[in-house]
């Protein structure tokens, strides 16, 4: 325990010495060097924005194409075929989420940022990535229900004619990417990082396997992969009732195997997200993530028709209204009081107090930083007295030891 926390120690120091490094760079710039920095970044995000433009493309084809073939019939396919185009969205979305991140990696080391601000920023492009594919999937497969061809949607108000049970298409999709993301975490686990550990162990004279090296234990991208599958399950909840439950279940494979893949074949990484940074962060991409997920349950709820051949909303026009109907059923005062909170004299007071109470919390957080700031030019400047009061404390001795001889 203490190695791991003088560990954590010096590379705290190392950090923030590089940081320093960073500063005294940037500032020693000249304007030459400033554009072209400020080009190359502006190159490099293009490249970034034009890999995730052709992810949800590809995503979007993939789903549209997995949509329109899935009425084929069964037997006119091999088994092959017809798992390829059942999981197709889900595996355009898994190589998506496989792929990027090394290619914003790669990119991130000519940028030229501090080694700080480059992990958040390859993180926050991870996370949009990870969660804008979900989005994509939904709204691609929402576009799909409500498109109208030949008068298709005139007694339903949706595509009844390839969706008579559009809930349960929107249900699947979400188990399928549930299932099929603990499917690559298990093969990516068990043959290629046990594989890779056994090769660097038994192979370590190759200069290839040790340009290879072991496999590190990232926990930003882990918590990620817990993040996306969180909001899938937030997601497919409403559709797939069950989905929670499979959710449960796999997050707890998930755990063992990724022990045994940590204590048997991974090694720490040598850059270390800070614990002061990790949980805020972690909890606004969990946030992030639940604000997507509400978006289209939002949409799918108050503006879709409910399904007419299946599910408990078969004599409602939408979802949301089995919500009105139900609290219609309530005695006059229960009745009274769920009008009261839900109207604009209790919503607007409500609305408020909670932005008086954010403010109040920004600003506190804002006090603390200032005083984290103030704490750190003090330690600083401490370690410079310090450093001075060496310097002359060796001067001194040395000057004595002139004078004896």
């Amino acid at each position: 325990m203490a190695d791991l926390k003088h560990g954590s120690l010096r590379y705290e120091l190392r950090a923030d010495l590089e940081e320093e490094r960073i500063r005294q760079k940037i500032a020693e710039r000249t304007s030459e060097e400033t554009l072209r920095i400020y080009s190359l970044r502006l190159f490099l995000n293009c490249i970034v924005l034009a890999v995730l433009a052709a992810c949800f493309y590809a995503i979007y084809r993939a789903t549209i194409f997995s949509q329109e073939h899935m009425k084929k019939e069964i037997d006119k396919m091999v088994f092959g075929e017809n798992l390829l185009i059942l999981y197709l969205p889900s595996i355009v979305i898994t190589l998506a989420n496989f792929v990027t991140p090394m290619i914003f990696a790669k990119i991130i080391h000519y940028e030229d940022y501090s080694p700080g601000f480059e992990i958040r920023l390859t993180i926050l492009r991870c996370v949009f990535m990870r969660l804008a594919t979900i989005c994509v999937l939904v709204f691609t497969l929402g576009s799909k229900i409500t498109s109208c061809d030949n008068y298709s949607c005139e007694l339903c108000g949706y595509n009844q004619k390839l969706y008579p049970c559009w809930e349960t298409q929107v249900g699947q999709e979400m188990y399928k990417l549930m299932i099929f993301d603990l499917i690559i975490i298990l093969a990516v686990t068990l043959f290629v990082d046990f594989p890779r550990k056994l090769l660097v162990t038994y192979c370590s004279s190759s200069k290839l396997i040790q340009c290879w090296g072991q496999q590190e234990f990232a926990i930003p991208d882990n918590v990620l992969g817990i993040v996306y599958g969180q909001t899938i399950c937030w997601i497919g909840a409403f559709f797939s009732p069950l989905l929670p439950a499979i959710a449960t279940l796999k997050f707890i494979i998930i755990f063992y195997v990724k022990e045994m893949s940590l204590i048997y074949t991974c090694t720490p990484s040598p850059r270390q997200f800070r614990a002061s940074n990790s949980n805020f962060f972690f909890l606004l991409v969990l946030l992030i993530g639940l604000c997507l997920a509400i978006i289209p349950l939002t949409i799918s709820m108050a503006r879709i028709p409910s399904s007419k051949a299946c599910g408990p909303f078969t004599n409602f026009n939408t979802t949301w209204e089995v919500i009105p109907k139900t609290v219609s059923t309530f005695p006059s005062s229960l009745q009274s009081l769920v009008h009261g909170l839900t109207s604009e004299a209790f919503a607007v007071p409500f609305f408020m107090i909670i932005c008086l109470i954010m403010f109040y919390f920004i600003a506190l957080a804002g006090a603390h930083k200032r005083v984290v700031v103030q704490l750190r030019e003090q330690l600083s400047l401490e370690s410079r007295d310090k450093r001075y009061l060496i310097q002359k404390l060796t001067e001194a001795q040395r000057e004595m030891r002139n004078r004896l001889d």
